[in-house]
């Protein structure tokens, strides 16, 4: 049977909305009968506030223009990005950066003793994320995620990190599972064992690109699945677990006007609008979410239903839960 955990940040924002008190997040737990919670974390130590014993897991640091650095050495960072902020778009000034700077996350957050952490394998930056065709492929961010994992992993001792890493699936290019060849290929490269995959279905249900209808997207996600090979699937221990149906809004998006010339803090705003509309965190009102996850057999279901108040979000949960478990 697997573990029900819920998303969870070190960040201000999300203390504010249970009040800054741990009683109340509990208490949303028990009611909802839920394991633990998946805390995202940075590139600083864990604050001290966050009780190990509710942390389940922990979502490392997505920088997502990371493999510029790795492809191309000659590539320097964009000026307009401030020097505070480079590790968080591109994980460092270089790769040996890249590596130290996810490193030096992994052992803060094995401070937990989470039974793995996250990693997205995927690219774009700020100038390309409203681009339908990326500048790179699949082939080539998964060639470039392995070997950036297998130096990570042997910065360790024993060649292993201190947790498993769940490699997780985006619509941008990288890890999409749209390709089942690929994935296959991307698992065979990796030369550490302390590694799994994945499944975001919202992710998965935006990288169809025609996600507009929850039933239609569930039945999209299980023919999808079904293509992948059963190693591949295998390798599947977790699931975030929530509904996208932005198929329309895909179809649609185009960059804005005078978007190259716009300061950095509005360019992000858009993203960021970009970004809501695409991966809509949605939770299921079908109880065929369940044949998803019975698909995969993971040890862990995330419920990523964030809400702009704890009321919020424990109807989201509650909405989801309640789906996920009727038989």
């Amino acid at each position: 049977m697997f573990k029900e955990l819920i998303n969870f940040s070190i960040y201000e924002y999300d203390f504010n909305k249970f009040d800054d008190n741990w009683d109340n997040l509990r208490d949303l737990m028990k009611r909802q009968q839920i394991d633990g919670i998946e805390l995202l974390v940075n590139f600083e130590e864990v604050p001290e506030r966050i009780p190990a014993d509710i942390v389940s897991s922990v979502h490392l640091p997505s920088f997502m223009g990371w493999y510029r650095l790795w492809e191309d050495q000659n590539f320097r960072i964009p000026e307009e990005i401030p020097e505070e902020s480079v590790k968080y778009f591109y994980g460092g000034y270089s790769r040996e950066e890249v590596v130290s700077n996810f490193c030096e996350s992994i052992t803060y957050a094995s401070v937990l003793e989470p039974e793995y952490g996250v990693f997205h394998a995927a690219y774009t930056e700020i100038g390309t994320a409203f681009q339908k065709i990326q500048p790179y492929s699949d082939r080539e961010i998964l060639k470039g995620t392995a070997e950036f994992l297998n130096e990570v992993a042997s910065s360790f001792p024993g060649g292993e990190p201190p947790f498993d890493i769940y490699i997780e699936n985006l619509w941008y290019p990288g890890l999409t599972f749209l390709d089942p060849e690929a994935a296959s290929d991307f698992t065979g490269m990796l030369e550490f064992k302390n590694w799994k995959l994945l499944l975001d279905t919202g992710h998965l249900m935006n990288a169809t690109g025609s996600s507009v209808e929850e039933e239609r997207s569930i039945e999209a996600v299980l023919d999808l699945l079904g293509r992948l090979d059963e190693e591949t699937i295998d390798s599947i221990a977790g699931i975030h677990l929530h509904l996208s149906t932005s198929g329309d809004y895909l179809e649609k998006i185009e960059e804005p006007e005078n978007y190259r010339n716009m300061t950095l803090d509005e360019k992000y705003a858009h993203i960021y609008e970009l970004l809501k509309n695409v991966d809509q965190h949605r939770p299921f009102s079908s109880e065929r979410c369940r044949e998803i996850v019975n698909f995969i057999s993971p040890d862990f279901v995330t419920h990523e239903l964030p809400g702009m108040t704890a009321e919020e979000i424990e109807s989201r949960i509650a909405q989801q839960v309640n789906s996920l478990r009727k038989t």
